[in-house]
Order: structure tokens, then sequence, then C-alpha cells
């Protein structure tokens, strides 16, 4: 949640962007839900969106990359801060 109170919202194209940069290149709908369902960190294993998706989902997903959605900040989805280049 932010200051405010409200909770997080991203647009889901930075999701996909973040797919696009662990394969290389822009994902086909199996990719993402393939990379969505299959997170790792040092406490196991975990889905992106809190479950899995199917391929036809992650075509949704592709098709409105501007939907907002609510997300929770924590260690496990760390967002990259973003560096000045000078």
């Amino acid at each position: 949640m932010d200051v405010a109170g409200e909770p997080l919202r991203i647009m889901l194209g930075f999701v996909v962007r973040q797919c696009a940069v662990a394969l290389g290149h822009t994902p086909t709908a199996d990719e993402l839900a393939e990379w969505a369902n299959d997170q790792r960190d040092e406490r196991g294993c975990y889905c992106i969106f809190g479950r899995a998706i199917s391929s036809e989902e992650a075509r949704v997903i592709l098709k409105h990359p501007s939907r907002l959605v609510t997300v929770r900040s924590g260690p496990r989805w760390q967002f990259p801060r973003l560096v000045a280049v000078r």
C-alpha cells in the first residue's frame, strides 16, 4: 500500500516486459504463462499472479497491457529501481 493507504497498482505491460527481459524476446502466450507460473526464490516456487494462469489467460493479458492490476509489495516481487544515466 502507498502512503495514502491505497493498494499498489501496476500495468500488466510491466509484468510482460519483465518476462520479455527474462526471455530475451517478446513472449508468446504460452511462454508468458510458463514464466508467470514458475517463479522461484529462496522460499520456493510461486506464481506471479498468485495462481497459475492458462495460455488463454496469458493471451488476454498480452492484448490488454495498459490494464491496471493490484500487487502486493514484498521481497518476491521487487521492482527494479530506475537509475538515471548521465
